[in-house]
Parts: structure tokens; sequence; C-alpha cells
């Protein structure tokens, strides 16, 4: 990566844009990082998988909007702002709170 691509790129940034971006706009893109756990799928049969759930932040080169992906790398995820990140943490552990999973402040 050239000297002039890291000053765009923000700080979380390691995205190789020279092997990356084919040519286009840049794409900048965080660490992944990957979060082992259990899957409760309902339907016709309840089943319990284990999963590995991927969180990547990402920003198209120039635009001020910071994505969060959340999913499985393949065909489930959500592309979400980094504010809707925020409440949606804030929330979860409003909810792990209640459940007695995380302790009450």
């Amino acid at each position: 990566m050239s000297r002039d691509d890291r000053r765009r790129c923000p700080p979380w940034c390691v995205a190789d844009h020279a092997d990356e971006d084919e040519g286009g706009a840049p794409r900048h893109r965080s660490q992944t990082v990957v979060v082992p756990g259990i899957a409760i799928r309902s339907g016709a049969r309840r089943t319990v998988d284990s999963i590995e759930i991927l969180i990547e932040l990402h920003a198209e080169e120039g635009d001020p909007v910071v994505g969060v992906y959340i999913g499985d790398g393949e065909r489930d995820g959500l592309d979400i702002t980094t504010e809707t990140a925020d409440r949606l943490v804030r929330r979860l552990i409003e909810a792990l709170r209640q459940a007695g999973a995380i302790p009450q402040r």
C-alpha cells in the first residue's frame, strides 16, 4: 500500500487496496472479528447449531458513513451504521441484564 493510500485510510483500515479494490474507489475495511457461538433455529423442528459470527467495519472512500457488518460471511447478515450498532449493543446489554446473564448495575 502506498503512502498516499494510507493517508486516506481511517485508522482501523487494514485493507490491501492495491489487491482488493480492483480499480474502483477504495473500500476500507477493518480486521474481521470472529465470535464463536450457538444458534437456536426455530421451525418445524428446533435445532441448535454452532456458528461463527463475523464483525467487520467498512466504508467507501469519501463516504462519512461507516458500516458494521454482522453475519456469517455467507448468506445471513446485517449491514448497519455505527450509530445503529451502538443502539443495538446498549439494548442487548439491557436484555442480557433482564435475563440475568450479566449483573445488574
